[in-house]
């Protein structure tokens, strides 16, 4: 039986999908380059993360400029990522995150479009509410799973998952690094849900979310964020695009869906 969702429907109602913002500006940022990020991967962290409306981030940048490193690859600073999770057919992998277990798992492809690589990935949230990623370079988004996805999956204790792509969720990432500690932050902006049926563009959304080794750093970014009156939120891009797309349960993540379109009547 198909689930009535009148958050998606409200949703729907305001998304704006002629709203365009310019590129923000990144005057005064010193960059850094692709090989110098992955020294600091960061697989296994804490995140933090933060949303607001685009109007904001002009100013937000402008107050991290001095001590922050911004990604710049080939003359380029915002990256495209398209990223298609994987379920089952009864949304098993959303449900644990919808349900709260302490321990559970995100599965997707990774697609960084401007340097052209795919990865196979799995996200791990731990009971301690740590981060632990894992993933397989590949030459294209296929299929099936591999053996040796299969075999991955196993390890962490998740066997016999008949997993399909169920969610398609494509943005623009500025990607930053502290110039004094081991941080990085990124910045996700022209967010679109998609699936097999219909797509949802969120222009006025930005996503922040801090990487870190500590579960509350004190950082610059912190402050600029306190200044500009934006608080830590509960947020994933996965639960919004699957509770406003798919006829699922989703009364865990009323409060993120209920705050997007909060945030569309929000200015600087």
């Amino acid at each position: 039986m198909m689930l009535n969702n009148p958050i998606s429907q409200n949703l729907s109602d305001l998304i704006d999908h002629d709203g365009i913002f310019p590129n923000p500006s990144f005057d005064g940022f010193k960059t850094i380059t692709l090989n110098e990020l992955e020294e600091m991967k960061l697989l296994a962290r804490f995140d933090s993360k933060f949303v607001f409306h685009r109007t904001k981030l002009d100013s937000l940048l402008k107050d991290l400029a001095d001590d922050y490193h911004l990604l710049k690859i080939q003359d380029q600073t915002i990256f495209h990522y398209e990223s298609v999770y994987l379920d089952t057919d009864d949304f098993k992998l959303y449900l644990m995150h919808h349900n709260g277990k302490p321990e559970r798992i995100k599965v997707r492809w990774r697609r960084y479009t401007d340097i052209q690589k795919v990865f196979f990935e799995v996200k791990r949230k731990t009971p301690k509410k740590k981060t632990e990623k894992v993933r397989l370079e590949e030459p294209a988004i296929l299929e099936k799973l591999t053996p040796a996805q299969s075999q991955l999956l196993d390890s962490l204790g998740y066997k016999d998952l008949s997993l399909k792509p169920m969610i398609t969720i494509s943005y623009d990432r500025i990607t930053m690094v502290s110039k004094s500690e081991n941080i990085k932050v990124t910045l996700d902006l022209n967010i679109k849900f998609e699936n097999m049926a219909e797509t949802k563009m969120i222009p006025w959304l930005v996503v922040a979310e801090i990487k870190s080794r500590r579960i509350t750093p004190k950082c610059i970014f912190m402050e600029s964020i306190k200044k500009h009156g934006i608080r830590q939120a509960s947020f994933s891009k996965y639960a919004a695009a699957t509770a406003s797309l798919q006829s699922v349960k989703h009364n865990a993540f009323k409060p993120e869906l209920l705050l997007i379109t909060k945030l569309k009547n929000e200015r600087a």
